[in-house]
């Protein structure tokens, strides 16, 4: 079995472009159509397939940098992509309710203690309740009205908890917390879980040639990789941690 592999602490992503989206099936031949139009559906088995570039680096991060792509073996291992979305959601527009102080430096422990690293928990936005019961594979879903659960729009990204790999992009708001949602559900939810706007994936390497790592005199260039999803049901039946 393949590998489940952290990224690395501290690693941020300096672009990112998609590769893939939802993809067209059922197209008819123009000459089927009195207007002279195809006529196509919404595909259900399209996947994220993104492009990312990680900073130029050195010392501490350029090993991590190499140390990840030597780990995911040319797309045998995978790893947990906590998602880069710098225009989500502030989180004053999300409903949090920090402290100048707590937004730059975060929170430590409740006995006032940091991480053995000397760092704080870093201020997050808050969670939403599930509102209503879907199953894998749907794309309506509903949102309670705490925090931002009624505020999202197209292009907003989600992703649900405990447990649960995937990124989703609000297509449609319907009004009332439900929205419409792509992908389709790679796993079911209920009214005992949370929607996130800090989605997870799991995602693997395209193959040995989806990674270009180069390492100069004084410094690793930018380094180039192609990841594509790893579907939830996916990650429980073929990796471990």
């Amino acid at each position: 079995m393949g590998r489940l592999l952290n990224w690395p602490n501290g690693l941020g992503v300096r672009t990112r472009r998609p590769l893939s989206g939802p993809r067209s099936v059922g197209g008819t031949s123009p000459q089927d159509s009195i207007g002279g139009r195809s006529q196509s559906v919404a595909s259900p088995f399209g996947a994220w397939k993104y492009e990312f570039v990680l900073p130029v680096a050195e010392g501490r991060l350029y090993r991590r940098i190499e140390g990840l792509i030597t780990a995911l073996h040319g797309g045998a291992n995978a790893v947990r992509v906590p998602w880069p979305a710098p225009d989500a959601l502030t989180l004053n527009e999300a409903g949090a309710k920090y402290a100048y102080v707590q937004e730059r430096d975060g929170m430590p422990w409740d006995n006032v203690m940091p991480w053995a690293n000397q760092r704080n928990w870093s201020a997050s936005p808050p969670n939403v309740p599930v509102a209503a019961n879907a199953s894998v594979g749907a794309t309506i879903i509903r949102l309670t009205a705490d925090f931002w659960g009624y505020d999202l729009d197209m292009g907003d990204e989600i992703g649900f908890f405990p447990l649960h790999f995937g990124k989703y992009m609000i297509t449609e708001a319907r009004g009332s917390g439900e929205y419409r949602i792509w992908p389709p559900l790679r796993k079911a939810i209920t009214t005992d879980d949370f929607a996130t706007l800090k989605p997870v994936l799991a995602m693997k390497l395209d193959g040995e040639q989806a990674a270009e790592l180069s390492r100069g005199v004084g410094y690793g260039e930018e380094t180039t990789l192609i990841l594509s999803e790893v579907f939830d049901y996916d990650v429980r039946d073929y990796f471990t941690v």
